[in-house]
């Protein structure tokens, strides 16, 4: 840390939070504060209706040890129960609330209830709160756009069924929420709808809303299918690698459901989601839906069994998940040569505006790759497509022409929303032709829950077709087609909340396969662990090189 004398603007802010916080906190006599008894360190807290189990452990070094409640804003009768004993508030916004309590008759930890408002005040907690009737307002004019506007909306899901989300979502508005407890139904109707591309602007409310100086989960994680272990840590009883079995008494597998509940993604595909809690998302998403917390308890898989370990929040600046340090350096278009005579195309995007901006060009990329690979006489190809999030619908298309060795229908049909009528002047409707020479080779494909959209489209009608092999994830997006092509962008007035709507629904020319609500399904399922992120050892290519090498 800098020494004050080095940071003079720093010292000035800092001089201006402690003085907010002098009055934020007032001091209280540790003899005159109401007590409590306990023989065990574990509390049970009702905080209004909500029954929050295993979150809080008494520490009597620290002083005071501070709760804070969810929805600070709101009135509330706030409970502590020890094993023996129980205290109860009637807890206002703008107040805090102390007491003692005492653990086996000899130490004593003094308490706070802290009801956040005056920091909110302060420019802390930026958030504000908006009447039941304004929301419902909000909720009307998302659902009106979503039922004239969005053209998969039933893709997935009955029209009763979509009818019956509404109505709920509607009726759940019964009290005055902040922007970002409104934002978390719509987040989770969204995630219901099913569709991958439908979006809104609240990553970065979240991340404006909490600001640098916010308490946040300080650990780094990575889910797999089977656990959760820690990708990076601070802390010496949790490092790298340790898997980790439940936070605050809830265990991983229903914290992973219940956030998989908020995050958007075509149909029933899960790797779509579960990259993205591993690629930063998980401290803010958690503090979204768990509320806030200056502590948590983490139970974690020790040699002997379950270890419980407490840990302190981080600020929102200082959390540092290590992600950038596991991030590949290739190009987003790039030809490489690998052993055995193995070509590898590395395309991470077909996303024109960044790929002009990076001066690539997807044409000229793909011509240039097959003459070479054809002066060369490659008969052993890898096509990377992990994290190629899609983009221009020409792109699938012109590189299926380059594998296909006759002509090709690429979309069965495309709808614009609430028209009955395919669109028929669409040219990627219309039967498209192979290039002059199609590859000749063996052909293995890499995917991963980030291979989405126009890249999920053409991974689809690859494996159609029996072209190539697939390694890796289930790709993000799914088999039979997405809906995506022009959206509108509608902001509801009271919330400011911005909702990203598609409005063409494409299906694609595929065979019939068992799921009709999945991605394209790997031939070789292999998901990345973490011990292998971190020694850069990719499994699905070593894979793939060894089946072409065989």
């Amino acid at each position: 840390m800098k020494k004050i004398k080095d940071s003079p603007v720093w010292a000035g802010k800092g001089m201006a939070l402690i003085l907010v916080l002098l009055l934020y906190f007032p001091a209280f006599g540790q003899e005159n504060l109401p007590s409590i008894r306990a023989t065990s360190k574990n509390v049970l807290i009702k905080d209004g209706y909500v029954w929050r189990s295993g979150i809080w452990s008494l520490s009597p070094e620290t002083k005071p040890d501070i709760y804070h409640p969810l929805q600070p804003l709101v009135s509330k009768t706030i409970s502590f129960y020890t094993d023996i004993d129980s205290i109860t508030f009637r807890a206002e916004p703008g107040n805090t609330y102390g007491f003692n309590i005492i653990l086996n008759s000899k130490d004593t930890c003094i308490t706070q209830i802290v009801m956040d408002n005056r920091l909110v005040e302060a420019g802390y907690d930026k958030l504000k709160m908006i009447s039941p009737e304004l929301l419902a307002m909000d909720f009307l004019v998302f659902r009106n756009y979503m039922e004239k506007e969005h053209a998969g909306l039933y893709r997935y899901r009955s029209k009763k069924e979509i009818k019956k989300l509404f109505d709920d979502g509607l009726l759940s508005i019964d009290e005055q929420m902040s922007q970002l407890e409104f934002g978390k139904k719509i987040m989770y109707l969204i995630s219901k709808v099913q569709d991958g591309h439908t979006g809104t602007n609240l990553s970065s409310k979240i991340l404006k809303a909490y600001g640098n100086d916010t308490p946040i989960f300080p650990l780094s994680l990575y889910f797999t299918n089977e656990n959760t272990v820690v990708r990076y840590s601070k802390f010496s009883e949790l490092p790298i690698g340790t898997e980790i079995l439940a936070i605050n008494g809830i265990p991983m597998k229903e914290i992973k459901k219940t956030l998989f509940d908020y995050l958007p993604a075509d149909g029933q595909i899960q790797t779509k989601k579960q990259q993205i809690l591993n690629n930063g998302a998980f401290a803010f998403l958690y503090r979204l839906v768990y509320g806030n917390s200056n502590s948590f308890m983490v139970d974690r898989k020790g040699l002997k069994g379950r270890v419980t370990v407490k840990i302190n929040a981080v600020l929102a600046k200082d959390l540092d998940d290590n992600i950038s340090n596991t991030k590949s350096n290739a190009k987003d278009l790039q030809f490489s040569h690998l052993p055995s005579g193995i070509v590898l195309l590395t395309i991470k995007t077909f996303d024109q505006g960044r790929l002009k901006q990076a001066k690539l060009n997807v044409e000229a990329f793909l011509e240039k790759s097959f003459q070479q690979m054809d002066k060369d006489k490659t008969d052993k190809l890898i096509i990377d497509l992990r994290g190629n999030a899609g983009g221009l619908d020409i792109y699938g298309p012109l590189l299926f022409s380059y594998l296909s060795h006759k002509p090709f229908r690429y979309f069965k049909s495309i709808y614009k929303a609430n028209n009955a009528e395919a669109i028929s002047d669409n040219p990627l409707v219309e039967l498209q032709q192979p290039q002059r020479k199609s590859f000749e080779g063996k052909i293995m494909f890499l995917i991963d829950g980030l291979t989405f959209s126009s890249a999920a489209d053409f991974c689809a009608m690859a494996k159609s077709n029996g072209i190539g092999s697939f390694v890796g994830e289930e790709t993000g997006g799914a088999y039979y087609g997405n809906t995506s092509g022009q959206t509108i962008k509608i902001e509801l007035p009271n919330s400011k909340i911005q909702i990203v709507i598609p409005r063409f629904a494409y299906f694609n020319e595929v065979k019939k396969v068992r799921y009709k609500d999945r991605g394209t399904l790997p031939d070789y399922p292999i998901a990345q662990k973490l011990e292998d992120i971190i020694k850069a050892i990719d499994k699905p290519m070593q894979k793939a090189i060894e089946l072409l090498s065989n």
